[in-house]
């Protein structure tokens, strides 16, 4: 090898020209791809929030019924359907829904009774039926594209939310 290629490959080390295009070629893709995930998951705990306050929403609603948790009145079946519709869309006759794809069928009320007994000085709020009224749901979250990227699969958006319904009997 020669003096002169010597000298020209050094030079070709030493030379800074094109350097911010190749840095720019790394770091671009890199950025994209960690801007796309940012928004993915934003967009995510989104969606999530939405499915909270909808169940939230149909929780209230359902604990402050006229008879609830009373499987035999035609009225808790009526306001079930309501509540459904309620979490889904945000009124109780339906509309569009708050999330894409999330459907009444859905949401899944359910109530739990607790004993509440009259007991030593505690009287007070006492001796009356006491119902857990918990409405929970699981929708399929569709990704804005990221997940596919990245090759993983979409998570699903899993909540419930509970409150107490005191019987009025």
């Amino acid at each position: 090898m020669s003096d002169v290629d010597k000298r020209e490959r050094q030079s070709l080390w030493s030379d800074k020209g094109g350097s911010a295009l190749v840095e720019a070629a790394i770091v671009v893709p890199v950025l994209i791809v960690f801007l796309s995930g940012v928004f993915e998951f934003s967009w995510y705990f989104y969606q999530q929030h939405l499915v909270a306050i909808g169940l939230h929403d149909a929780t209230s609603y359902l604990a402050r019924s006229s008879d609830p948790c009373n499987p035999g009145s035609r009225a808790w079946k009526t306001e079930q359907e309501h509540a459904k519709n309620l979490a889904t869309s945000g009124s109780i006759n339906g509309g569009t829904p708050r999330v894409k794809g999330w459907t009444g069928a859905m949401v899944t009320p359910q109530c739990t009774k607790v004993d509440n007994p009259r007991a030593n000085r505690l009287t007070r709020y006492r001796g009356a039926s006491v119902y857990i009224v918990t409405v929970s749901t699981q929708v399929p979250y569709s990704s804005l594209g990221f997940f596919d990227l990245v090759r993983m699969r979409s998570p699903n958006i899993s909540a419930a939310f509970s409150e107490r319904a005191i019987e009025s009997r």
